[in-house]
């Protein structure tokens, strides 16, 4: 149960006296610092440590099995199907996402679609992002994408860069445009049964009031949308790239609580700015993310008294688990209550598994290239002895051998390397956090 400050105990305020003060919070994660802003009295907070909030179960009435609490975010040129296959070997519960697909894209090759979205029946749950302007174009697209078997599809309306944003008039841009993502919504709703949800930004642009944002959500929600993925950042589309929209404008998780107390008929995924489980579990219970000023080694979190409200849907984590995707292996035991897969014991038990799945699935070196095969592993000794070697083996060894040498035995020779250089190392259970410290000091 999250602890919360008595109320007899708080200075009584106006709801626009709170929202006017602004405490501006640092939150720690490795050399990454973030701002979030938080409209409440800094009296209104309880400090927490990581494991209190950890050890609070999400939901005392018990978990949903049809929630996605942790899902992991749509990457372009990341989460293709042998990201998603390598995820789906550490947990079995998080939601997988594709990376964005341009309707145009699939509409124009209809004689290749399993290139584009054919996947793997393990993945399930699996959703397609689709990206575009015309409401036509996308309602076809979204045909063909129920047909492959998705559980959902989602509407790419946070996407920055230039090419898709300005150029393209979509992602991003659409956010201007709250009526026509309506329109978007309603014609793709009539011709597909399976969900439709739409990922947003908090603003975009001169575009970022919280009225504005509010007003977005009516709009869009009035065609039939009832999930909202939030990116709690806005986006400049001129100004910033990709990259900089992904840390430049400061986190406005508040917003996302404010959605989801504001619409408690619809429901709120949070992203941004989360780099473990851990702290997806903090925000699923309330609780925002805060660097300990005694302390800048430990995470804390405060639980905010004005936000005892509908729960978040979910919290989807992006481009943390692109770098280490071993940071997942905790997911299926800390927020759905259930054992870890047996291939995400350890390094060597994930790497071995996805050697399987290169040799089992050897019709894929046709769609694929070497390196697009193994990208999917490169961080996962992210922090560790062997990091480096490793990447720097599996880069030399595709551009030496891979005209003749299939992927997996290209991976087995990496492996050994790492073997050779850190005895051990890939045997660390991953659930054992102490331990693999320790074999990092001592090493």
């Amino acid at each position: 149960m999250i602890i919360r400050k008595n109320k007899n105990e708080i200075k009584k305020k106006t709801k626009k006296e709170r929202k006017k003060e602004i405490i501006n919070m640092s939150f720690l994660t490795g050399s990454n610092v973030e701002e979030v802003s938080c409209p409440c009295d800094e009296n209104l907070f309880k400090f927490e440590s990581i494991s209190t909030c950890i050890n609070n179960e999400i939901y005392q009435t018990g978990i949903n099995e049809s929630v996605p609490f942790i899902q992991v975010a749509p990457m372009i040129n990341v989460t293709n199907r042998h990201f998603r296959a390598l995820v789906r070997l550490i947990t079995k519960r998080a939601q997988l996402w594709t990376e964005m697909i341009v309707d145009n894209t699939l509409l124009y090759n209809l004689n290749n679609l399993d290139e584009y979205i054919g996947f793997n029946q393990n993945e399930h749950p699996v959703v397609c992002q689709l990206g575009g302007s015309d409401a036509s174009s996308l309602a076809e697209a979204a045909i063909l994408v129920e047909q492959a078997g998705y559980d959902e599809i989602n509407l790419n309306v946070g996407c920055p860069s230039t090419k898709v944003a300005n150029k393209g008039a979509f992602g991003a841009y659409l956010m201007k445009k709250p009526e026509h993502v309506r329109n978007i919504v309603y014609e793709i709703k009539k011709k597909v049964q399976i969900p439709v949800t739409v990922k947003i930004r908090t603003g975009v642009d001169d575009y970022d009031s919280f009225s504005f944002l509010k007003s977005f959500i009516e709009t869009v929600s009035s065609a039939g949308c009832t999930h909202f993925i939030v990116h709690a950042r806005k986006a400049w589309l001129k100004g910033l790239d990709p990259k900089q929209n992904r840390s430049i404008p400061p986190l406005e998780y508040t917003k996302v609580y404010d959605l989801c107390k504001l619409f408690p008929n619809l429901k709120f995924t949070l992203n941004g700015g989360v780099k473990t489980i851990q702290e997806a579990i903090a925000l699923l219970n309330g609780y925002i993310p805060q660097k300990n000023k005694i302390n800048s080694e430990n995470n804390y979190y405060i639980s905010v008294d004005d936000y005892k409200v509908n729960p978040l849907y979910g919290v989807m984590i992006g481009r943390a688990c692109m770098e280490n995707t071993t940071i997942l292996s905790y997911t299926d035991k800390l927020v759905y209550n259930q054992d870890i897969p047996t291939t995400a014991y350890s390094r060597r038990t994930i790497l071995e598994a996805y050697k399987m799945y290169l040799e089992h699935n050897s019709m894929l070196s046709n769609l694929s290239s070497a390196f697009e095969l193994l990208k999917p592993i490169l961080g996962i000794l992210k922090g560790m002895p062997g990091h480096r070697i490793f990447r720097n083996k599996l880069d030399t060894y595709i551009r030496t051998y891979s005209s003749f040498m299939h992927c997996s035995d290209i991976l087995a020779k990496a492996i050994t390397d790492v073997d050779n250089i850190a005895p051990g190392c890939l045997d660390l259970p991953l659930n054992d956090q102490k331990m693999q410290q320790e074999y990092v000091k001592n090493y």
